[in-house]
């Protein structure tokens, strides 16, 4: 077995075991789509089942293809040139698919951009002539069925010619996305350091979102060019359909949440913050970012808010209630009388005692001991006070 046929080999197993695992995330994605909007609009709802559908074919496809070259044609070196009827399926579908994320995002753009067909119309074009080359990469694909015979100068450049739209529509999609939303930012000013920074997340993902896909489709150029001899460009091509897929799915599952941020997320810790575009911000077209703000983050947000304080209140703390001053009282009633009462045992004779003792209640006192020390012990009395000023009772 040569170098190219094992590279060939281990090329399209890998190739096609990533695209069953990115074939599970949009699916994945799909469910929480229907989730996350049951009353999204109908032109939305069918765009989504369009792109899960197509996505299932595609895997389909790759599945047939995988068991052509491992199961059928099993210990056949030769028949690794062969091109199966279901790999150049794969390229039609992958060009479909890759179409409808282009005018996915060619849409926002006309729609973020007020409508400004400048912007638009280049994608779209670009988008369609894609389309053209790719679908006459299938055709020469099933008519050759041979790669020896598809690598030649014509129909080669067809193929080569497809790729390279793809990733130039893939840049400028990035580019036009990226300069609305720094014209976003200029049109909040510097007073909006909060929104500042949603849209400076939103940059960088708009990046990320563009640079993935169009990492993938340079790649496989460049091993379709480099590498004629081995299947290594079709593996990668098994992949880019899949991303195409997931990048339009994230960016209509994540609208709610990106309508929901705070000034308390960081936009550069949080990695869970796909695209979001202008016009996301509104059905109908795009209205200002602040009012995604609460009235407390609007009103922190004006200039001539007032610092805020940090200086700790002051706290009283009262340990006394009218309740337990009452019950004080009664305790200091208590300990008078008995005071009182010891007084009077050292000055009158017995059968006196309870007479006196009666008649601090009544006010009534009598002449036969010293009241003076009784005076000061319920004038202490009423002096025991915790943080409040009770009625005197005695």
């Amino acid at each position: 077995m040569t170098e190219d046929t094992i590279t060939s080999y281990t090329s399209l197993l890998l190739g096609g075991l990533i695209a069953f695992s990115l074939t599970g995330t949009v699916s994945v994605q799909c469910i929480v789509y229907y989730r996350l909007y049951p009353r999204e609009s109908d032109r939305l709802w069918g765009l989504v089942a369009c792109v899960w559908l197509l996505d299932l074919i595609h895997s389909a496809f790759i599945g047939a293809s995988l068991y052509q070259y491992f199961i059928a044609w099993f210990g056949e070196e030769s028949q690794i040139d062969v091109i199966p009827w279901s790999v150049a399926f794969t390229v039609v579908i992958t060009a479909f698919q890759t179409f409808i994320a282009h005018c996915f995002f060619a849409n926002k753009i006309y729609r973020s951009s007020q409508q400004n067909v400048y912007l638009t119309i280049p994608v779209v074009f670009l988008a369609l002539l894609r389309l053209i080359a790719a679908a006459t990469s299938t055709g020469e694909m099933i008519a050759d069925k041979h790669y020896s015979v598809f690598t030649r100068p014509y129909p080669g450049w067809i193929f080569t010619t497809g790729l390279t739209l793809s990733s130039v529509v893939d840049v400028l999609i990035a580019a036009f996305l990226c300069y609305l939303l720094h014209k976003l930012k200029r049109q909040m000013g510097s007073t909006s350091t909060m929104m500042i920074k949603v849209v400076d997340t939103l940059t960088l993902y708009t990046l990320e979102n563009g640079f993935l896909t169009g990492v993938a489709t340079t790649a496989s150029l460049i091993c379709w060019l480099t590498m004629p001899h081995n299947l290594s460009f079709l593996g990668l091509h098994f992949v880019i359909e899949k991303l195409y897929a997931n990048s339009i799915l994230a960016s209509l599952n994540t609208r709610k949440e990106l309508r929901n941020m705070r000034p308390r997320i960081s936009p550069w810790a949080d990695r869970s913050l796909p695209v979001l575009f202008a016009e996301d911000f509104s059905n109908d077209s795009p209205r200002d970012p602040s009012n995604l703000l609460t009235p407390l983050d609007k009103y922190n947000a004006r200039p001539d808010t007032p610092p805020k304080s940090h200086i700790p209140p002051k706290v009283t703390v009262e340990r006394g209630t009218e309740h337990e001053s009452e019950s004080l009282h009664a305790l200091a009633l208590m300990t008078a009388r008995s005071e009182i009462s010891e007084l009077s045992s050292n000055t009158v004779p017995k059968s006196n005692s309870h007479t006196l003792v009666n008649s601090v209640g009544s006010g009534h006192y009598n002449n036969r001991f010293d009241y003076s020390k009784s005076s000061a012990v319920i004038k202490d009395v009423n002096c025991v006070k915790l943080e409040t000023t009770p009625t005197s009772r005695v």
